[in-house]
């Protein structure tokens, strides 16, 4: 089971985001477990595996969550 992890930011109100992301994730691939964690200093980190694959810090923006879709899905085919 792939795990994806969403690390945001409590304090910033990055909350929804990381939900509606967590959802979309969850309708959108079958065998996979979301972990939410909070988070400060504007982090809005995406991990996959335990491999960072988006940093809100880094892209100096917010993901779409249809990137992040098509990035978890082009990761775990790679990986069968």
């Amino acid at each position: 089971m792939e795990i994806v992890k969403i690390v945001y930011c409590r304090p910033c109100g990055y909350l929804d985001m990381a939900l509606e992301l967590a959802r979309d994730l969850l309708q959108y691939f079958e065998n996979i477990k979301v972990e939410i964690e909070q988070g400060k200093n504007g982090i809005f980190d995406v991990y996959l595996n335990d491999e960072l694959i988006f940093s809100r810090y880094k892209e100096k923006r917010f993901p779409e969550n249809m990137e992040i879709l098509k990035e978890v899905g082009k990761r775990i085919n790679n990986s069968n």
